[in-house]
């Protein structure tokens, strides 16, 4: 992780010798106080067995969880097929009365027609003889017989058919009954569903009290584990000079996994290691899957071995940017590590501020100094917006001169990269200084974090393979802990 392009002269290659032998004297035995492997195992023992009982809490909480996902779907379907079954039973009812009230209509006039018209057995006979009486012509009094009958025929299928429909409409009536009398029993059934959902909301209640509790009793020995490891040192805080006796932390990326092997981050602890920062996200397609496939393992993980945590972004500025729409890009890209943070669980007591990694590769060939200040700016105030911390720059010395030029950069916390030198990082391999925006004189540099070298002894920190970055903090142990929230 973050691999600063200085020159490769005989002069670095012998002085990060030396810091590799620096390295080595100031682990362990720099002052750091470690403390007894009892205590250790013992707090180690406890978060264990809180994991365990937090998993057991959490699959509880699933399954209740689904339990009342599952009741308040079914109750939600029972009363979809109630409300549909009486607003058809109702559509039904209504169409029965409209037939009723055409049937009583028809029927009425044809009662009428029936008391004038309407003639049957001799009645008929003297209908006719009076017809034929009063007729001049036999034939028109036929005719206007048939014609009445015909008429009294046809009002009488009308009424046949019309009954008929309405008998249909009762079936239907009935079985539309018979189902509101079985969704009925469905809605009683709604009701111990809902007596039901209160039980295992109830559950899903106690079981996230349960986790509260549980993960609020693991933080409490997560930071046992932490302060455990952190004593007083007697490093010269007052001038920022040398990385001896002072509180000793790394950085690590998918390249320290080497053959996708794991880290033993209690290993890492044990030889003095004391915070960690994990590449979380990166802007780069190729380098973004990884970042977040490992920090997703190795941030727990670092976290329950004692060590303060906290996550970087690998920044590139788009290319071609103006410097007025920078600090917006800076905004957005900013929104990446912030989300993927409250991921694994947030800024929580332990977790240190956000990283923003500017080196070489953030800035696009061509890209100008107020471009690149300009994208810093609005992706710092964005974390500072987002999470109420202040955020960390991680840059080298030539890049800081040349790019990060504008000094309201400087209210955030500064990590630097500097190899070339053991005791000054504001001072080259060839011991003249460097100003920037963070110094408080030409050989003075307002650093928090000091990278002194990326060629530290891996295995013997747990890691499978090959180098090491090595970064110590300016402060007292008190001042760290204070950033990470304690």
């Amino acid at each position: 992780m973050l691999r600063v392009d200085f020159l490769k002269s005989k002069i670095r290659h012998l002085l990060i010798a030396v810091c590799i032998v620096f390295a080595s004297q100031v682990s362990p035995a720099a002052g750091i106080g470690l403390p007894l492997n009892a205590e250790t195992d013992a707090v180690r023992a406890e978060i264990t067995a809180s994991k365990a009982e937090l998993a057991q809490a959490q699959d509880v909480l699933k399954k209740a969880t689904a339990e009342l996902n599952s009741a308040i779907a079914e109750d939600k379907k029972i009363k979809a097929e109630l409300v549909a079954a009486q607003t058809q039973r109702d559509q039904i009812l209504a169409d029965i009365k409209i037939l009723e009230d055409e049937i009583a209509v028809m029927q009425a006039q044809i009662d009428d027609l029936i008391r004038q018209t309407y003639i049957d057995g001799s009645q008929q006979e003297l209908y006719l003889l009076e017809a034929i009486l009063s007729s001049e012509d036999t034939n028109d009094a036929l005719s206007t017989f048939n014609s009445l009958q015909s008429l009294l025929n046809n009002s009488s299928k009308i009424v046949k058919q019309l009954n008929e429909d309405r008998e249909l409409l009762k079936v239907k009536e009935q079985d539309l009954a018979q189902r509101e009398i079985e969704i009925s029993e469905k809605k009683v059934k709604s009701a111990e569903l809902v007596a039901l959902m209160a039980s295992a909301k109830q559950k899903a209640d106690n079981e996230l009290e349960r986790i509260k509790k549980i993960v609020a009793a693991k933080e409490a020995l997560l930071k046992r584990l932490v302060l455990a490891g952190l004593s007083a040192n007697q490093a010269n805080f007052g001038n920022r000079v040398g990385p001896g006796n002072r509180v000793l932390g790394t950085d690590i990326s998918r390249w320290q996994h080497y053959g996708s092997a794991p880290i033993n981050f209690v290993q890492m602890y044990e030889a003095g290691m004391r915070f960690i920062f994990i590449k979380g996200t990166d802007s780069h397609p190729l380098g973004a899957d990884a970042a977040k496939y490992w920090s997703r393992i190795d941030f727990p993980a670092a976290r329950e071995a004692g060590l303060l945590t906290g996550i970087y972004h690998a920044a590139l500025i788009p290319k071609g940017i103006s410097s007025d729409a920078a600090f917006s890009a800076g905004q957005q890209q900013a929104d990446l590590p912030i989300d993927h943070l409250n991921s694994l669980g947030g800024l929580v007591p332990g977790v240190l501020p956000i990283v923003l990694d500017m080196e070489s590769f953030s800035r696009p060939s061509g890209t100008s100094s107020a471009v690149v200040s300009n994208f810093t700016l609005g992706f710092t105030s964005r974390v500072r917006e987002r999470t109420g911390k202040t955020p960390i720059v991680y840059s080298n010395l030539n890049f800081i001169r040349s790019y990060l030029t504008n000094g309201a950069i400087a209210n955030n916390y500064l990590w630097i990269a500097n190899y070339s030198r053991t005791t000054n990082p504001a001072a080259t391999s060839s011991g003249s200084c460097v100003r920037t925006i963070w110094s408080s004189s030409n050989c003075e540099i307002n650093w928090t974090f000091w990278q002194y070298t990326d060629s530290g002894p891996g295995t013997n920190y747990g890691i499978p393979r090959g180098g090491l970055d090595m970064n110590v903090f300016a402060f007292e142990p008190s001042n760290l802990l204070a950033m990470a929230g304690y």
